[in-house]
């Protein structure tokens, strides 16, 4: 493969900017003079439904998405990150966290803690921040070997304009790739046809049959549905280094202007969504062990572990319709609408649900305080198979 790759036409760096770090891609070569354009504004959309998605890549995703976080900085700035080994480590880029210290870290439970850059590359797109509320936690496993071939199938997970939970999928669609990014360069790294966005920076490019990470999610050209990814064996023996002996001074980064296209903050109102929206993904998954974490302190308080779970004995399965949050003084009411499928006596029955969950922080954490509905329609005959 022809290693000299050449972009004639200037690429605008259309990553997160983290630490007020920006830059763009060096004119060096495309094949058919494709002009970059600044990031869209809003997420790009997959065209495979969900019905396509095989079970086994559902659960891929649901596992991985636990160990995906969401890097915030004070000035706004949004980025993604993964955990790699079980000493609460994270994997991210250099541009996420560059010129920062101290970051905070939002795992998709919603729970936020502080994490500290113990390690970030002046020259390689990558870094690590310590995160100790992840400490002993199970990682996501590493291919420590590049044997990835053209056309694999893969997964961007991240937050993309600050939308956590955010997964897309695509294939490795060029391999060798050489790009410049001031003041980072990018030597080998994978093209991927999965949609990235703003936010998505840092996030784990993962093997859709194995849930093994590939990559990291690094850049993109304009509008095209072209990305770029990190491969994580070229860059693991100086994360793991990081690891064993933290930098005790971090690299300064120019002070340059951050990309228009740098998402705020993400809203409570949308994490809070976020958090049910995780909650019923739980419930399918059979995950109730963490869908009950997800539970305020009163609600546990009135309900036990096993009240909790038996509440679902008959529901096979609970699709979200539609979401929508209220936001009040000091609280978020978030509806739900649903449609359960539940059985009893061997007989299946679809169901229509309206559910209010009142949202609010306990402990710097988003948890949900209740819940309370009503059955709006029946679709066929049965009865109430769990306490939605």
């Amino acid at each position: 493969m022809n290693r000299s790759w050449i972009i004639s036409l200037v690429l605008t760096f259309c990553v997160i900017v983290g630490g007020g770090v920006a830059g763009y891609f060096v004119v060096n070569k495309v094949p058919s003079q494709i002009q970059a354009e600044p990031v869209l504004s809003q997420p790009q959309q997959n065209d495979k439904s969900e019905e396509q998605v095989p079970k086994k890549t559902k659960e891929i995703i649901y596992e991985s998405q636990k160990l995906v976080v969401q890097i915030e900085l004070k000035d706004g700035s949004i980025g993604s990150g993964f955990l790699y080994n079980k000493k609460g480590d994270v994997v991210t880029n250099a541009h996420v966290v560059a010129n920062h210290r101290d970051v905070t870290v939002m795992t998709t439970e919603s729970k936020e803690m502080p994490g500290e850059v113990i390690g970030v590359s002046r020259n390689t797109d990558v870094a690590v921040v310590r995160v100790p509320g992840l400490e002993g936690k199970e990682p996501l496993p590493i291919r420590s070997e590049g044997d990835v071939e053209l056309l694999d199938e893969v997964l961007a997970l991240g937050s993309p304009l600050g939308l956590q939970n955010t997964v897309t999928r695509g294939e490795i669609s060029g391999l060798d790739r050489h790009l410049q990014i001031d003041p980072f360069e990018y030597d080998g790294v994978y093209q991927i046809s999965a949609p990235i966005s703003p936010g998505n920076s840092g996030g784990p490019l993962i093997d859709a049959e194995t849930g093994e990470v590939l990559g990291i999610n690094s850049a993109k050209i304009g509008q095209e549905t072209i990305g770029f990814s990190i491969p994580i064996s070229d860059v693991l023996p100086m994360v793991e280094q990081w690891s064993e002996q933290p930098m005790q001074s971090l690299p300064e980064f120019p002070e340059l202007t951050s990309s228009p296209d740098t998402p705020t903050a993400v809203t409570d109102a949308e994490q809070a969504t976020y958090l049910v929206q995780y909650f019923y993904d739980s419930i399918n998954q059979g995950d109730f062990v963490t869908a009950y974490s997800l539970l305020g302190s009163s609600w546990q308080e009135q309900t036990s572990f096993e009240q909790f779970r038996s509440g679902y004995f008959n529901t096979l399965s609970v699709k979200i319709d539609n979401l929508v949050a209220d936001p009040q003084e000091n609280i978020i009411q978030v509806t739900a609408f649903l449609t359960a499928e539940e059985t009893k006596d061997g007989e299946v029955s679809v169901k229509k649900y309206k559910v209010t969950y009142p949202v609010k922080y306990e402990n710097k954490s988003l948890k949900i305080l209740n819940g309370s509905g009503e059955e709006l329609t029946t679709e066929s005959s049965g009865s109430d198979g769990s306490n939605q």
